[in-house]
């Protein structure tokens, strides 16, 4: 097939009945002009552009009030206003309607669909609106949302624009970082949060990552928990609720007295640049230009309409949310999706179950679906699909064979582009054209779209996409941006008189459009944008990198048909091996988000400088590309750049996944050492990441979810097992994949002149080996083997100490199990400390079978007080639950105030005085803890009395980067880390004269304890804890750090 052909056109009846067709002769009847065709129609509506919108606001008729002239006020898109007589509420224009309709449908993963009728979602939109007022927040505050894509969010965006304040929001999966710096400068009052964790969440618990934002946004008054998630303490000026109770308790007064209406421009979305040139930008969009521009969008150029179910795959971090918000003003059902990839089926039988007639995702996804052999017209029910839009990046000509081979035929693929900044499309489809494989039907109506060739290639076929009229869409300005200068800059400088969008275009002879990138240092990787600044940020963190410039590399053999390239220039006499690769991967992931992290990292020597002393990624870009260096002769080290086209990380080949079936066929099971090579051949071919080492974290080196899904069609190809997702986030990486795909606990390295290696429980002749394998394994912890003998010496209970593993006589792997019975709160049980997990490396595969043979006692309260991130994700997939707290740390003379309280406190630190001061019950923990350099005392103040148990131990940190020296200094803090406090109430009353106390006693810096224990936060530093624990007895309450690996060991 001939890429040059058209997908078949619509036939007449198509054409007679779309609502581009009734909206054309609408306008010859109105202007009393013949519109012959759409060209013609284009031309009307940039040359007439005025007529045009007045045109089609009258024909579209939302809610609104007021004076229609003038349409636009000023003749350049830079100053330009539109409607500034009209007023109108965005949510009253989305939710106006029959209310008995279905307009919303969430699916989510292994949960049943929520649906809204119309009359229930305008309901929930005026009730939390309601609220919302009652709490003082005006119109034009910012309301800011981390998010998932369902119901919950709808309606919150939907409330806040209903009461005129601006909304923004962004995917839970961001890093806090990435999130304050996008929402700090807004000064938001109100933090909508999804706090529940699912088993696909990757990181810091999203409920943590949810309140310690919070803690940086200090105008905030209200957080508004979205879900069932757990309410984390926070500071005691902010208010803590949860959405559904919001809902249940509202006064019902069924629909909101009339809604009330603001300008035209009344800001109603903040959107965020990709963070080029520093800090993302908060670009402010108006109400009036958004819903009159997306409108057009769906009415005109999609042909949405009443009957219609719109599905597009995005999160609440990416325009396109808020692009099918709108669609709801057009009469449309939104079906909206917050679960994970898991297969290359996974969104097809949504819209197949759903009925979906207009599916929205990118050209990644369609790759992703086309490599793994999957059709989705084999095995579905799309008789109600009619459209496929694409969008996010270029969409090649092959895909469309692609999705009428195995989609649908003679169903049109629409490409679809603009961006964030204009909160919709430049170019995109069209019901009445055709379309042609490898182009966009068309420009947007209203907006003249041009290419604007190089000056010194005037006659160039590729060129600048700009927009040399007024817009109705156009940003309203940059946040904070009081005087214009940097939105100017921004898209007016470069080109003035005209927007200047950033990326490369080229106009057919057809009428139609050919994608070629981005033309600025945006990255563009699998249709997410990404603005170098940010990374560079994150990656100033890291001490080993002197330098660091991210180019964008095309791939067409990758999803979405680009990669990121990450340069590096480290400090002298450093090398780039794995550790440090994975240390970057790991930063870029936590405090930006999955889509940060590299493809491929290069060492090179230099980076390319102009003579002006400016760093060119333009000049990188070229190189890594192969293509001529365009400005080569402004690099004042062009050597360089022969360099990094050389390189040959940068050159080597991607991972080509062929087009494939999974096999259905069994196939030989490969034993545990040819099993774990085979993965960890596939891991690294597809991943494109080398080496991987057995135990690595994979989420950690660059496996997102399209990566993951891949990953593990792969496995099922080369090895004939199948993974489940949720199998294969309980334990990511290579020894762990190898451990659940063996299908036992006996997965092990083979050797033919001796037995296979074997687990048992500890005996006493173990004691010395394991101690001398801990002290070795754990050497940098400088933990000695005297001291690891404490898990075995500590007399606390008579129970086992935990399991070993053995290949023949050498200790090759160990879990400790520190067992004490404990009475808490009238309840007794055993609580078991998992303590000390260690395993060989050419043995890794064997950790998860030491856990296990651990928690087969059903019976057992089981802690982890200090797990690894790989390790206490096992935890958490074992059904351990994270304690939902964090860590305060307190330095001195924060809460002075509680030094002048009229009853001054009596401190102990007496051993003898402390101890008469107990009940039995605390004085078998006094004795228990005693030998342990554990300071143990009571605070009392008239009847009341606290038992306090505090250990000395140190923190590690960089003080050169405190000091702002550029080499690394490392340096341990002493702090006091409270394990056990008998009566909270007491010491938060007296707590700066009892911190003060315990800081001279100890010779330390802070006072550390849990959040929990305080029902008022004190002040001071949050610190994340991974704690986690499980227990058929106990609460989260019930628990302390007493009986543990920190007393026994110096950790």
């Amino acid at each position: 097939m001939s890429l040059a052909e058209a997908v078949p056109g619509p036939d007449h009846r198509s054409l007679a009945h779309s609502q581009l067709t009734a909206f054309t002769h609408w306008c010859e009847t109105r202007i009393g002009q013949k519109l012959s065709d759409h060209a013609a129609m284009d031309r009307f509506s940039v040359q007439e552009f005025r007529s045009f919108w007045r045109l089609f606001i009258e024909w579209c008729d939302p809610p609104r009030e007021g004076d229609a002239d003038p349409v636009c006020v000023g003749d350049t898109c830079e100053t330009a206003r539109f409607f500034p007589g009209l007023r109108l509420n965005y949510a009253e224009c989305l939710l106006a309607g029959r209310p008995e309709e279905q307009v919303l449908t969430a699916c989510h993963a292994g949960r049943a669909q929520d649906t809204y009728t119309r009359g229930a979602l305008r309901l929930a939109v005026a009730r939390l609106a309601t609220w919302l007022e009652r709490r003082n927040v005006r119109p034009g505050e910012h309301v800011v949302a981390i998010a998932r894509n369902n119901a919950e969010a709808v309606i919150a965006a939907l409330a806040t624009a209903a009461i005129g304040a601006t909304f923004a929001s962004c995917a839970p999966d961001m890093g806090v970082p990435a999130i304050l710096a996008r929402f700090a400068p807004l000064n938001p009052v109100v933090l909508f949060g999804c706090l529940r964790a699912e088993p696909w969440d990757r990181g810091v618990p999203v409920a943590e990552r949810v309140i310690t934002a919070a803690a940086g946004l200090p105008g905030l008054a209200a957080i508004i928990a979205l879900d069932d998630g757990p309410l984390a303490a926070g500071e005691d000026t902010v208010s803590l609720h949860r959405l559904a109770d919001l809902l249940r308790d509202a006064v019902d007064d069924k629909d909101r007295a009339g809604w009330p209406r603001y300008s035209f421009n009344q800001p109603l979305f903040t959107m965020f640049s990709s963070g080029t040139t520093g800090p993302p930008k908060c670009i402010e969009h108006g109400a009036g230009g958004t819903l009159l521009e997306h409108l057009k969008e769906h009415r005109l150029h999609c042909d949405l309409a009443p009957g219609d179910k719109l599905f597009f795959q995005t999160t609440c971090g990416w325009m396109m949310w808020n692009w099918q918000l709108s669609a709801l003003a057009s009469g449309v059902e939104l079906v909206l999706y917050d679960g994970p990839l898991e297969g290359p089926d996974t969104l097809w039988r949504i819209v197949a179950e759903v009925g979906v007639t207009v599916f929205g995702t990118n050209p990644s996804y369609l790759q992703f679906c086309e490599q793994a052999g999957f059709s989705p017209r084999r095995t579905l029910d799309l008789s109600a699909l009619r459209a496929v839009l694409s969008t996010g990046s270029i969409l090649y000509p092959r895909q469309y064979d692609w999705v009428g081979d195995e989609v649908k035929a003679a169903m049109p693929l629409q490409s679809i582009s603009g961006g964030t900044d204009i909160i919709g499309c430049f170019v995109l489809g069209n019901p009445n054209l055709p379309v042609h494989r490898g182009e966009v039907q068309c420009r947007s109506l209203g907006l003249d779209v041009r290419s604007l060739a190089p000056p010194d290639e005037p006659h160039a076929p590729v060129g600048e996409l700009v927009c040399a009229n007024p817009f109705p869409s156009r940003p309203l300005r940059f946040h904070g941006d009081t005087d214009g200068r940097r939105f100017h800059a921004t898209y007016f400088a470069q080109n003035p008189g005209v927007w200047t969008h950033g990326d490369l275009i080229e106009a057919t002879p057809r009428g139609g459009w050919k994608l070629h990138g981005r033309s600025d240092n945006v990255l563009n990787v699998r249709g997410i944008r990404i603005g170098t600044a940010e990374i560079y940020r994150i990656l100033d963190a890291v001490e080993e990198i002197l330098e660091a410039m991210a180019v964008e590399q095309q791939a067409e053999d990758e999803p979405g048909g680009t990669r990121m390239v990450l340069l590096v220039v480290l400090r002298k006499g450093l090398l780039l091996d794995n550790t440090l690769a994975k240390h970057v991967r790991s930063e870029l992931a936590r405090c930006g988000s999955p889509a940060f992290v590299p493809a491929r990292i290069a060492q090179v020597d230099a980076l390319p400088v102009t003579f002006s002393g400016k760093r060119s990624e333009a000049a990188a870009r070229d190189a890594v590309n192969a293509r001529t260096v365009r400005n080569r002769d402004a690099i004042q080290n062009p050597e360089c750049l022969d360099a990094i086209a050389a390189h040959p990380i940068v050159r080597a080949p991607s991972a080509v996944t062929v087009s494939r079936a999974p096999s259905r066929r069994p196939k030989a099971f490969a034993d545990g050492a040819k099993l774990l090579q085979e993965l960890q051949a596939i891991c690294e071919r597809t991943l494109g990441v080398s080496p991987i080492a057995l135990s690595d974290n994979l989420l950690d080196v660059g496996a997102d979810s399209l990566a993951v899904v891949n990953l593990l069609l792969e496995i099922e190809s080369c090895v004939g097992h199948c993974l489940p997702l949720s199998a294969f986030l309980a334990a990511p990486s290579i020894e762990g994949v190898a451990t659940t795909l063996s299908g036992s606990v006996r997965l092990a390295t083979k050797q033919v002149d001796r037995p296979r290696p074997h687990l048992r429980a500890v005996n006493p002749g173990d004691r010395e080996p394991v101690c001398r394998f801990l002290e070795q394994t754990f050497r940098e912890s400088g933990i000695q083997a005297a001291s690891w003998r404490r898990i075995f010496e500590h007399g606390w209970s008579d129970h086992g100490a935990g399991f070993v593993l053995l290949d023949g006589e050498a200790v090759v792997g160990f879990l400790g199990a520190i067992v004490v019975r404990r009475q808490v709160n009238e309840k007794v049980d055993h609580v078991c400390n998992v303590s000390s997990w260690a395993v060989h490396p050419s043995y890794r595969g064997w950790g998860m079978a030491l856990l296990a043979e651990l928690l087969r006692d059903e019976s057992l309260t089981f802690t982890a007080f200090t797990p690894a991130p790989v390790s206490r994700s096992a935890f958490l997939a074992q059904r351990f639950a994270p304690l939902e707290t964090h860590l305060v740390w307190m330095p001195p003379l924060l809460e002075a105030e509680t030094l002048f309280r009229s009853n001054r406190p009596l401190i102990s630190f007496d051993p003898t005085v402390v101890r008469t001061k107990l009940s039995s019950q605390q004085r078998q923990i006094f004795d228990d803890h005693a030998p342990y350099d554990c300071l143990q005392l009571t605070v009392s103040d008239g009847c009341d009395h606290a038992y306090m148990v505090v250990k000395r131990r140190t923190q590690r940190f960089n003080a050169g980067r405190l000091l702002g020296v550029g080499k690394v200094m490392p340096l341990r803090l002493p702090y006091s880390d409270i394990l056990h406090c008998s009566a909270p109430a007491l010491l938060s009353r007296h707590l700066e004269r009892v911190k003060l106390a315990i800081l001279r006693r100890q010779r330390t810096m802070a006072l550390v304890a849990e959040a929990r224990l305080f029902d008022v936060q004190p002040r001071g530093m949050r610190l994340p804890m991974s704690t986690c624990y499980r227990s058929p007895l106990l609460a989260a309450s019930d628990l302390d750090r007493l009986y543990s690996e920190i007393v026994l060991l110096p950790i």
